[in-house]
């Protein structure tokens, strides 16, 4: 696995390197200057950023064949595991680099990893000087979003999140378990130790203490957060809408950094997917105003 890691970035390094260099001449065969001009300023037209962040003694993203979208300026750092049909949108950060789970592992061997408790994972020899071994990894299943701006970590312990799960914009979650078809909601924080069980609801801008739980099909709101009241069956069924609308929506993205992926769809599928989209809109929209009041109240 050392050997791997070395040799791929020095291969990666050196292309990048001779990228640059044929740009620097393309752009100094096509420039015309005579002496005593200013220098031309040089263009690097390629996005440079890697958003699957390998670790060598901290594990190495995975992210399924399906996934629906993974947009280009997110970053998955570590051990994350992302299942199909799910999506990670712009400037959202998930880190878990404080595991002792190094790249080159079996499945077996980090599914038995991944079941030691953290005071197991204590115990255990870290090869790195820091002693931060002790950590998690991020799981997530199918069908979720992690929506613009988001920050997962796995600091304390594991971070796991279910199928068709909705983290809403600029939610911070940290070694939580947030369960199937749950929304959380837009600047949302989860504090180390939380559950969210399934079909539950926590408002924009709640914040979930330490250790606390979420009962199933229970709306939590403020700071400290606390329960509201229980979810109506209609509520219920809008969370699984808004989970299943973004899957439609991520896909139409996940193609735009390919060569000729931003080509115009033909009029029945723009149509469709302009309507599936302003009724995602419009759920949001929904949700926002159905949150906004209970966390004025209760913040």
């Amino acid at each position: 696995a050392r050997l791997r890691q070395v040799l791929g970035r020095a291969f990666r390094e050196t292309g990048q390197a001779v990228d640059r260099c044929g740009i620097w001449g393309i752009t100094h065969a096509t420039t015309t200057k005579t002496l005593g001009d200013p220098p031309y300023t040089y263009n690097d037209h390629l996005s440079r950023h890697r958003n699957k962040m390998p670790l060598l003694r901290r594990g190495a993203p995975e992210v399924s064949e399906d996934a629906a979208y993974i947009a280009p300026c997110s970053t998955l750092i570590g051990t994350v595991r992302l299942g199909p049909g799910s999506s990670v949108w712009y400037g959202s950060v998930l880190r878990a680099d404080r595991c002792n789970n190094g790249m080159g592992r079996g499945r077996a061997a980090e599914d038995t990893w991944r079941s030691l408790s953290r005071d197991e994972r204590s115990s255990q020899k870290d090869l790195s000087w820091d002693g931060t071994a002790n950590g998690g990894g991020i799981y997530i299943g199918a069908g979720t979003n992690v929506q613009d701006g988001c920050v997962i970590t796995s600091v304390e312990d594991h971070t796991v999140i279910g199928d068709g799960v909705t983290v809403g914009h600029g939610a911070h979650i940290s070694s939580a378990t947030v369960e199937d078809g749950c929304l959380i909601g837009m600047g949302a924080i989860l504090n180390p130790g939380s559950k969210v069980e399934a079909q539950s609801l926590v408002a924009a801008g709640a914040v979930i203490g330490r250790g606390a739980t979420v009962k199933s099909g229970e709306l939590w709101a403020g700071n400290p957060a606390k329960k509201m009241r229980d979810l109506t069956a209609e509520e219920k069924e809008r969370l699984h809408y808004q989970a299943s609308a973004y899957v439609q929506q991520a896909t139409q993205q996940n193609h735009v950094m390919e060569l000729g992926g931003n080509v115009q769809l033909g009029e029945a599928d723009s149509a469709s997917d302009d309507t599936a989209i302003e009724e995602a809109e419009k759920e949001e929209t929904k949700q926002e105003t159905t949150e906004s009041p209970i966390k004025d109240r209760h913040q």
